[in-house]
This record gives structure tokens, C-alpha cells and sequence, in this order.
């Protein structure tokens, strides 16, 4: 018998019972009989016939598929290695970041990624010893640097409250301030604007969604704050008018 007993981004404990039947344990959890438990504190995630729990603390921990942010700390021979925020570095294989074949001897990689370059990557692989591979292949960007623009660091386990229920959340800041944005699983945040008051706009709302995750009406107030930063801005000259963006429809907009 299949059975969910949690949501998703429900908070649990360990020892929490998750779920029973033909389950995938991730990590966070363990598995007893045909039952699933919580090992840790933290925030339920469900994808497909995985279940995980995502600590409230302490470091990223990898699952594959995650996309990540990531900055490139060393290039070797045939590879990079990579700090994505988790308790072991990355590595990022010449094969797994460029489609063509190229000569080791002859290249030099620093001219594809070089050490403080800032990446956006999947997981492709994570295994018992801790060793964790990266692919750019496929990746936006066509999985090249991401240019300019800055990182910011939430926990990961807030990093689906930033994003919102269907990307309500990071799309409202994404409008209003006109900044690109990517988030990464891992908590790293890369935030680009035309115009640097703009970027540390949406920055300033990140960070306030990282630290008001578990409170209700964060949407509203992370709008609030956002529209009456933009009218200051327009009062300085900075910008010419404040951006309107559409009242959600009934049933989106908050997540729970």
C-alpha cells in the first residue's frame, strides 16, 4: 500500500513516519521495512517516488539532479574542482562541461573556466565516499560563467520558499527590480541587474524571505518592501516609474 503521510515543506523531526510502500529514500531519511522515517530536522521535499528531508541546518547536502551555483576553486589537468557550499568540493570533468573533444595536452582549461569563475551546474553523480560530479552540459548560458552580477547565500532548505508556489515568489522579485536571477538548490543565488541599486533591491528581498520563510504573509510583505524601496529609487532619479505586476489569482501566491 502506497502512502504519503507528510506534505511537502512540511517541518518534521526524526523518527518522523514519512511515508510507507514502494518509496525512494533520500537523503534525510531512512528506511524501515516497507516505512520511510525522517533522520533529521528539517523541511519535507517530494519528487516523483523520492522523499527526502532538507536540514533547517548546517551545510548543503548534495542529491543528484539538484542544480547548483557553484565557484570554481582550482583547475587541474582534466578537470575543475568546484565549491558548491557542501561539506565536500565538486569535481566538474572537461567531458562533462564541453560537447567537442579536446586535446588535455594542448588546451589550457583556464580558458573555459578559471579559478573564481561562477558556474550553474547539476549534480550528476554522488556516491558513498562523497565524491560529487558535476555536468554544465544542457545548462543555461550554454553552461558557460555566469557573468557579473552577484552571489547571495540563503539556507538551502528556504530555497523553495524563495522560489514560491509556481515561481510566484522569485518571478514577483524578478519583475519588480528587472533583475536576472538564478537560484540553485544548493542556497547560492546569483542576482544580475542593469543598474546595481536594483540588484541589491532584490537582494535585500532574498534576504528577507531567508529570514521570515516559516511566517505567513511573506508575500505581501516582500512586495511592500520592494514597491516602496522602487518608489524611493524614482524619487532619487534612479529609476523613471515603478513597475506594477498582476495580483495573483485565487489559490496562488502564498505557499504554505
Amino acid at each position: 500500500m502506497r502512502r504519503i503521510f507528510v506534505k511537502s515543506r512540511e517541518l518534521v523531526v526524526p523518527g518522523t513516519l514519512l511515508a510507507q510502500g514502494p518509496f525512494k529514500s533520500g537523503r534525510g531519511t531512512f528506511r524501515e521495512g516497507n516505512r520511510i522515517y525522517s533522520t533529521v530536522v528539517g523541511l519535507v521535499e517530494i519528487r516523483g517516488d523520492t522523499i527526502r528531508v532538507i536540514p533547517l541546518e548546517g551545510p548543503y547536502i548534495p542529491e543528484v539532479g539538484d542544480n547548483v551555483i557553484g565557484k570554481i576553486v582550482d583547475v587541474r589537468f582534466s578537470n575543475w574542482t568546484v565549491d558548491i557550499g557542501a561539506p565536500y568540493q565538486a569535481s566538474l570533468r572537461v567531458q562533462d562541461a564541453v560537447e567537442e573533444r579536446i586535446d588535455l595536452a594542448k588546451t589550457d582549461l583556464r580558458k573555459i573556466f578559471d579559478i573564481g569563475d561562477i558556474i550553474y551546474a547539476k549534480i550528476k553523480a554522488y556516491n558513498e565516499v562523497n565524491q560529487i560530479d558535476l555536468t554544465t552540459k544542457g545548462m543555461p548560458f550554454k553552461g558557460g560563467p555566469l557573468r557579473g552580477g552577484q552571489i547571495v547565500k540563503i539556507t538551502p532548505s528556504k530555497v523553495p520558499r524563495l522560489i514560491g508556489k509556481g515561481g510566484s515568489m522569485i518571478n514577483l522579485i524578478k519583475k519588480l527590480t528587472g533583475t536576472r536571477i538564478i537560484v540553485g538548490q544548493n542556497g547560492w543565488v546569483w542576482v544580475s541587474g542593469k543598474k546595481e541599486e536594483l540588484e541589491k533591491l532584490a537582494i535585500e528581498a532574498i534576504l528577507k524571505v531567508d529570514r521570515e520563510s516559516h511566517t505567513q504573509g511573506l508575500t505581501d510583505r516582500v512586495k511592500e518592501l520592494l514597491m516602496t524601496r522602487l518608489q524611493e529609487l524614482k524619487e532619487m532619479g534612479v529609476i523613471d516609474e515603478v513597475p506594477q505586476v498582476e495580483e495573483p489569482k485565487a489559490g496562488e501566491g502564498e505557499e504554505e
